[in-house]
C-alpha cells in the first residue's frame, strides 16, 4: 500500500523557500535591467536599479528572473538541509574531549 502524500504538509514545510525565491525575482529583474557591458560595470549599474526593482511587492515573472528565484529558493534550501544534516555532530570532525581519570 502506498503511503499518501500529504500535499498541505509538504507546502507549509517549504513556504519559507518559496517566499525567499519569489523575493529574489527582485534581484534578478533589477541585474537584467542595470546598464553595463560587463560584470563590474553591471554591478553599479545594480545600485542604480535595486530601488525601483524592490519597491514593488510583486514577484517579477519573466523567465530569466523566476530561475534566479528558483536558484535562490533552492540554494537556501540546500544550505538549512546540510546545516540540519550536521546538527548532531558537537564539533565535526574533531575529538569530543580527552578527560583523563586520575587515581
Amino acid at each position: 500500500m502506498k503511503k499518501q502524500i500529504n500535499i498541505k504538509k509538504l507546502i507549509l514545510l517549504n513556504l519559507p523557500y518559496i517566499l525567499v525565491g519569489l523575493f529574489a525575482t527582485n534581484f534578478g529583474e533589477a541585474w537584467r535591467l542595470a546598464q553595463g557591458g560587463n560584470a563590474s560595470e553591471k554591478m553599479l549599474g545594480l545600485f542604480a536599479v535595486l530601488p525601483n526593482a524592490l519597491g514593488s511587492f510583486w514577484p517579477s515573472l519573466h523567465p530569466l528572473d523566476l530561475l534566479v528565484g528558483i536558484c535562490c529558493g533552492a540554494a537556501l534550501r540546500l544550505a538549512v538541509y546540510l546545516k540540519s544534516k550536521n546538527a548532531k555532530k558537537y564539533r565535526h570532525n574533531v575529538e569530543y574531549g580527552s578527560a583523563r581519570w586520575s587515581a
